[in-house]
């Protein structure tokens, strides 16, 4: 029997990850990094994912009994979520791509005219040594064509977007990470013209 997007999930991504959350504006210039441990598990019939800044102890968690309709999983387990219609205003997007024991997320803040910020999240699992950029990050960017840009979060891992935002044009944005020669993952988050969301492109092995 396939499995459902939901176990999916899980497959990937239950346990515990240790990171470090890297913010960087609208330029790709860090502006803060931090710490941070995330517990994934079940939780009576619940998906239960638990933050922990670890430099202020706080814990953020979210809940939920099947992932929601703006989720949209991967059978790699690769993960995306946004709103379920972009517009004339703010949004957010986030992107995740697993590799075994190592992840890569991306959350995007796209304002209503450009690209406002980035957060970079480097994870692994306990004990295993995964070195986030040397502080304080900056990236490299780079028109991509059109209205798309292409900013270098690290050097195997890139994430093109639109930026500008210009009216009638699709918002778009693209992750990709080579955790290995010859290996790449990639997911993309897409909206039309319209606002309406569109399929994202097939995620490589």
């Amino acid at each position: 029997m396939p499995r459902s997007p939901r176990q999916i999930l899980l497959d990937a991504s239950a346990g515990l990850w240790e990171g470090t959350f890297i913010r960087l504006d609208g330029a790709g210039i860090e502006a803060e990094r931090f710490p941070t441990g995330l517990e994934v598990r079940e939780v009576d019939g619940n998906v239960e994912a638990a933050l922990t800044y670890r430099h202020t102890g706080r814990v953020a968690t979210m809940r939920f009994q099947e992932p929601p309709a703006e989720m949209e999983i991967s059978p790699q387990g690769h993960w995306s979520l946004g709103p379920d219609k972009v517009g004339p205003w703010s949004c957010l997007t986030e992107l995740c791509l697993v590799h075994g024991e190592r992840r890569r997320r991306v959350v995007v803040r796209h304002g209503a005219e450009r690209l406002e910020a980035v957060v970079l999240v480097v994870e692994a699992r306990p004990g295993l040594q995964e070195a986030a950029p040397a502080a304080p990050h900056r990236v490299r960017r780079q028109p991509a064509g059109g209205s798309r840009e292409l900013w270098q979060l690290e050097a195997n891992l890139q994430l093109e977007t639109t930026n500008p935002r210009l009216p009638g044009e699709p918002l778009i944005t693209e992750l990709r990470w080579t955790p290995e020669p010859g290996l790449v993952h990639h997911l993309q988050r897409a909206y039309g013209p319209h606002g309406l969301p569109l399929p994202q492109l097939a995620a490589l092995a």
